[in-house]
C-alpha cells in the first residue's frame, strides 16, 4: 500500500486559510511551517513583517508535533505534569510552546505537522488546530 503524503494542494489549503484569517483580524503577521512525516520542512510561509524568531519557533513547533504526534499544547501539559525539562530528550529542536499540531489521517498515520508563530501561544495553537481540521483526512 502506498503511503499517504501531504499534497501541495493540502498545504496550500491550510496556508491560504491562515493567511486570510491573519489578514481579516489585522493582528501580527503569521509564520507557518509545515513538516512531513520524516520531520523535514516542506513548506514555509512568512507573511510580510514576520520576524526571524517566528520562523524558528514555527519550525520547532511543527518539528515537535511531528516527532511526538501531539499538539505542542498537549506536549507542554505533559512535560509540566511530569516535571521534567526538554533537555532530558537531548533534542534542541523540540519545544513545548503551543502552536504546533500533528496531521494524522483516519488510519492513525502521521502525515506531517504544522507550526504557527506570530500571535499569543493560545492563538497560535487555535490557528494550527483549525488548519489541520480543514483537511478532514
Amino acid at each position: 500500500m502506498k503511503r499517504q503524503r501531504l499534497s501541495l494542494a493540502q498545504r496550500t489549503q491550510m496556508i491560504e486559510y491562515l493567511v486570510k484569517q491573519a489578514e481579516k483580524d489585522g493582528k501580527e503577521p503569521l509564520t507557518i511551517a509545515i513538516y512531513d512525516d520524516a520531520r523535514q520542512l516542506i513548506s514555509l510561509t512568512m507573511m510580510d513583517g514576520s520576524d526571524k524568531i517566528n520562523k524558528d519557533l514555527a519550525c520547532r513547533k511543527a518539528y515537535t508535533s511531528s516527532l511526538m504526534r501531539k499538539r505542542t499544547k498537549t506536549w507542554q501539559e505533559f512535560i509540566e505534569k511530569q516535571q521534567v525539562g526538554l533537555d532530558v530528550f537531548g533534542d534542541p529542536q523540540m519545544t513545548i510552546i503551543p502552536g504546533g499540531a500533528p496531521i494524522i489521517n483516519s488510519d492513525g498515520d502521521t502525515l506531517g505537522s504544522i507550526g504557527i508563530s506570530g500571535r499569543t501561544m493560545k492563538e497560535d495553537q487555535e490557528l494550527a488546530d483549525a488548519a489541520v481540521q480543514l483537511l478532514k483526512i
